[in-house]
């Protein structure tokens, strides 16, 4: 009897226990770092050194292509992992959030703001002494002189 399965969307991120998968990438760099070794230990029985250096760089070539293809399919399921916990997370701080919260956000958000205003008054003030002080000087025939 065949039956056809079809491979349901994805509800749940990481169908497979995550540090699992960063072991078995990191073995996986290990055991061909240790097969480089190997070719190193090769060299001492007097093979060519033209074809050690080119079996090692082989094995790092297809070390760092499986390395790359490996993490970039990873990063994609990382950030919807990302995503998925960061919409789980807002629904959780939603569901605990004191009703208070609000009123002592926007009284910080009003703070943040009489901040940065004071600081554009203070650059305009600023300004405003430098380009006093240089017209003085301009008015004078660019001698200095200080304001009274």
């Amino acid at each position: 009897m065949a039956t056809h399965h079809v491979t349901p969307h994805r509800t749940q991120p990481q169908p497979f226990h995550k540090p699992s998968l960063y072991e078995a990438i990191f073995a996986l760099n290990r055991d061909m770092g240790l097969v480089i070794d190997d070719f190193n230990r090769l060299r001492e029985f007097r093979f060519s050194r033209r074809y050690i250096d080119a079996f090692i760089v082989k094995m790092e070539e297809l070390r760092s292509f499986a390395n790359g293809e490996l993490l970039e399919r990873q990063q994609n399921r990382e950030e919807k992992d990302s995503f998925h916990f960061s919409n789980l997370d807002r629904r959780f701080e939603q569901r605990f959030k004191d009703p208070n919260d609000v009123l002592i956000d926007a009284k910080r958000r009003q703070e943040q703001i009489a901040a940065e205003e004071q600081a554009i008054l203070l650059r305009a003030d600023r300004i405003r002494r430098q380009r006093a002080a240089e017209k003085r000087h301009d008015d004078n025939g660019g001698t200095v002189v200080e304001p009274e």
